[in-house]
């Protein structure tokens, strides 16, 4: 294990605003609605079966049947984590593990009657594989016990999931209002030997949260589409399914230059280290993320700061492999963004955005009138940007926006479409005189450079 002085390191943490999306109707209910001269091929099934424990004795099982056509890359990780099929990061204490990440894993949430909540290594909904993963967004969900994929906002999934029982998200305040991406619904019929299927999900949403855990999930293909779609979970050619992030061992090591100390480990261009420390192997605090932006060169974290504090520390954490980073695709040199949202207190704001060939300045036109702007600051994560506005002249407030990538499809059949960038894509921010009021029904457009 590398050691060396250092710190522990603080939790890593974004909250962001959330939109709402369409419902979508099933082809195949689609089909069962209309008399047909000729036969319509439905969507191939995968089902998910969970068995369900309390202590040492089964409570109860059900099944899900997963809509690996509109929501391929929700299920895609779903199957990858309940398989054991990547490397995942466990959260607790920074190792890389291989087996199946949900089996053990409690109902952290319930509300009765209303939604069961699963998928979070540390028991308490903070935490997930390691990596985030975007929206699929061809889907809304709709109807009852229908599975979602639970995020802290634009294209962050990870493992955590919830079960939504009513027929709407209405009934949760909480999630009123929220975008989620669909993965799946639970199935009435008693397809799992010894089930009873939704009785058991609305059993558990009476049971405190933290009871009940996950026995196993154990996936069934029913036939050869939905075979070929497990193939290519580990196919890096497949035109989507590549782009699902995987984690893998940080090897650190320790440099001295000059009087600095800094930490280095074996970064790839587009990758991102999560890391843990402690300060006696027996407690540990993170995960921080430290990104390498495509095309960025290797880097360190410098140590040097916490040395006279803490003179020892360890250390331990994982790399996550984004294979594509949408945020560095539209670069901001000479291009134009249009942004649009609504500010409490001041209206819908429209606002145009002219960069120069620097990428870090320009001239902005809109509800606020004319002026120019610097952005001092850029965090750049594999799904947006987060970047400051200083009006540099002009009535413009200093607003702190996230460019969020959202994720489209080249048509609207999935088989045969490819992942893009949707134009526009989703906004969040806030004025940075009032941080804790958030921009709401954000948008942005981008215009290339000529």
């Amino acid at each position: 294990m590398d050691h060396s002085e250092s710190a522990p390191l603080g939790p890593h943490v974004r909250n962001r605003s959330r939109a709402p999306l369409p419902a979508r109707v099933s082809p195949c209910l689609a089909t069962t609605l209309l008399l047909v001269a000729f036969p319509l091929h439905c969507p191939a099934q995968i089902l998910a079966d969970f068995v369900v424990g309390i202590r040492d004795k089964e409570f109860g099982r059900f099944t899900a049947q997963l809509d690996f056509l509109y929501s391929p890359h929700a299920v895609g990780n779903f199957i990858r984590l309940a398989e054991g099929m990547v490397p995942w990061l466990d959260a607790e204490d920074g190792r890389v593990r291989t087996e199946p990440f949900y089996d053990g894993l409690t109902f952290h949430a319930t509300t009765p009657g209303v939604e069961v909540v699963a998928g979070s290594r540390d028991g308490e909904g903070r935490d997930n594989a390691g990596w985030t993963f975007r929206d699929d967004f061809t889907s809304a969900g709709s109807g009852q016990y229908t599975l979602y994929m639970e995020n802290e906002g634009p294209n962050t999934n990870g493992s955590r999931f919830f079960i939504n029982i009513p027929s709407t998200l209405n009934a949760n305040p909480a999630r009123t209002g929220g975008a989620y991406t669909a993965a799946g619904v639970v199935l009435i019929p008693n397809t799992l030997p010894g089930g009873n299927g939704r009785a058991t999900v609305s059993a558990i949403s009476n049971i405190p949260g933290g009871f009940l855990h996950i026995d196993t999930i154990r996936l069934r293909y029913l036939n050869e589409d939905a075979r070929a779609f497990r193939r290519n979970l580990t196919n890096p050619q497949h035109p989507s399914l590549f782009l699902l992030p995987s984690a893998r061992p940080a090897h650190l090591s320790f440099h001295r230059e000059g009087t600095s100390l800094l930490l280095r480990w074996d970064d790839t261009s587009g990758s991102a280290l999560r890391l843990w420390s402690s300060p006696n192997l027996k407690t540990w605090t993170g995960a921080l993320a430290l990104y390498n932006v495509p095309g960025g060169e290797s880097f360190g974290y410098d140590l040097t700061p916490n040395l006279g504090l803490f003179p020892r520390g360890f250390f331990r954490g994982g790399v996550i492999d984004y294979p594509q980073w949408p945020s560095t695709e539209r670069p901001l040199a000479g291009s134009t963004v249009i942004t649009s949202f609504r500010a409490p207190g001041a209206g819908p704001v429209e606002t145009t955005f002219v960069f120069d060939q620097t990428g870090r300045s320009g001239l902005y036109d809109g509800s606020f009138g004319p002026g120019e702007f610097s952005t001092p600051e850029i965090t750049t994560t594999p799904y947006s940007n987060e970047i400051q506005f200083n009006p540099e002249t002009g009535a413009l407030p200093t607003y702190r926006l996230t460019f969020h990538y959202d994720l489209a499809w080249s048509n609207n059949f999935p088989p045969l479409a490819v992942p893009r960038i949707a134009n526009p894509s989703r906004l969040d921010g806030f004025d940075i005189l009032q941080p804790a009021v958030s921009l709401q029904g954000g948008t942005w457009s981008y215009v290339p450079g000529q």
